[in-house]
């Protein structure tokens, strides 16, 4: 027998200490002019450009992390549908004989101007090129074939002209469409997302996409729930098309276009902007980068739409022009999120974080869907370490001793209700349970979620004190 001593035993898990949080934390595919070779980690705007390169993808990082102070999970991928790119219009009143061609392959959606600065002819005029309002260098132009590519983008201008020449004043304008990726190659990103597990909140895919992309995204959303990955998705819908009016716009996105899918874990963004990029560009962009930047900088229960936190600081006009609240609404109620103006304030607003579920859902708002979210994933760490542990049974067969069980999953519910983020939360274990023959606890996990003033209703009058009496 051994001499007399103390023993001590340490045990872990008593404190109910929580996994890796993912608020805020989100990831993002789409196309890019730098294809990624695995997954790139984003905490910083400055560093997109040279990572990744010019495209939609570029863009949604970007405005995100133009707003949020978060981590960004990405993976650029090439897009094996090549952008497009208009005819060169002449400016009304050009007095020169010079043209100018486009050739090559646009790295994203661009609008771009060139200005004749000084009067010449090839190695002796000089032009101006402005990309989505931001202008660059005044340049020489260029002499022999008279090329000159435009630094970033993939095209390359053609200049030519016969006796006269360019002249001052001149100007030349064409615009681009962005490279696509197929809903294969974006599929095969998020699948790789996904099998990296990380702690995100959601997978966001830049550019635009339609109704077949958005039943697989809710697709993968169910699969990802069902494997412990508790996360939603978030997509863009398209511009207004040349030639279509604002009325068969909205039509066609609150009908055939919108397509069958409902989801509680699918959010589309219908809502489009003129924002003021940080590198000073001003373009027409689907509001999902910025969207995504205002869910990243806000607790989960705080609502994208909630008025105190201020308006889309980037945003300068909401777009397409016409659109009025009656569109709005039609696209809101068919589960679109979107932007507003709200009268009586300045500035830009998200309408509200729709998902798009159906009428009637208690996840039909995005901070609801990240309230659930986030408590799920937190009492599923927290119960972990009771996994495959053994239990007392009383004499109706029902599991004894598990005050502790309890309290650990209702810590994390405890922590959520004293920041706010929702009214109260509990844990209930059903009596009758015949864990013997199941092997199985099972358990009522019950959340009050917060109000939200949606609608405020005052009733208002004079009051003369006098006949009060």
């Amino acid at each position: 027998m051994a001499l007399p001593n103390i023993n001590t035993t340490i045990k872990d898990g008593a404190m109910g200490v929580a996994g890796a949080d993912a608020t805020g934390i989100f990831a993002a595919v789409g196309v890019a002019t730098l294809p990624s070779n695995g997954i790139i980690t984003f905490t910083d705007k400055e560093d997109v450009d040279g990572k990744i390169g010019d495209g939609s993808l570029r863009d949604l990082i970007v405005s995100a992390l133009s707003i949020a102070k978060t981590t960004v999970y990405a993976i650029a991928v090439e897009g094996s549908t090549a952008g497009t790119v208009s005819n060169v219009s002449t400016v009304s009143g050009n007095q020169g004989d010079g043209k100018i061609t486009v050739t090559g392959k646009p790295r994203n959606e661009y609008g771009i101007r060139i200005d004749i600065m000084a009067s010449g002819k090839l190695n002796d005029g000089t032009f101006r090129v402005t990309i989505d309002g931001l202008s660059g260098k005044t340049i020489t132009l260029p002499d022999g074939e008279g090329k000159y590519e435009i630094p970033g983008t993939g095209l390359t201008l053609q200049f030519s002209h016969a006796d006269k020449g360019f002249e001052s004043g001149d100007a030349f304008t064409f615009t681009t469409t962005a490279p696509q990726a197929t809903n294969g190659e974006i599929l095969a990103a998020i699948n790789t997302i996904l099998d990296a597990k990380k702690a995100i909140e959601w997978i966001a895919v830049a550019g635009v996409s339609n109704a077949a992309l958005w039943a697989a995204l809710a697709t993968q959303a169910k699969g990802a729930e069902s494997v412990y990955q508790y996360l939603f998705f978030i997509a863009q819908a398209r511009y207004k098309k040349e030639g279509e009016t604002v009325d068969e716009y909205v039509n066609a996105l609150t009908g055939a276009e919108r397509g069958v899918t409902s989801s509680t874990r699918l959010q589309v963004v219908a809502g489009w902007i003129e924002e003021a990029d940080s590198n000073g560009q001003v373009d027409t962009r689907g509001a999902i980068g910025v969207y995504c930047g205002m869910l990243a900088g806000r607790k989960v229960h705080e609502g994208p739409d909630a008025v105190k936190f201020g308006s889309i600081t980037a945003a300068t006009a909401i777009k397409p022009d016409g659109i009025n609240d009656g569109h709005i609404e039609a696209l809101k109620n068919a589960g679109y999120v979107t932007v507003r103006q709200i009268i009586g304030l300045k500035g830009i607003y998200i309408t509200s974080g729709q998902m798009m579920s159906e009428q009637g859902s208690d996840y039909d708002l995005v901070e609801r869907r990240r309230v659930m979210d986030k408590a799920c994933r937190e009492i599923r760490v927290a119960q972990l370490p009771f996994l495959n542990d053994t239990v007392k049974v009383g004499a109706d067969g029902s599991p004894e001793g598990l005050e502790m069980f309890v309290a650990q999953g209702e810590a994390p519910l405890r922590t959520m209700k004293t920041n706010e983020q929702i009214s109260d939360g509990y844990i209930i274990i059903p009596k009758g349970q015949n864990i013997l023959s199941t092997n199985t606890l099972r358990t009522k996990i019950r959340i009050v979620p917060l109000g939200k003033l949606s609608y405020i209703e005052n009733e208002i009058a004079y009051h003369n004190p006098a006949l009060a009496q």
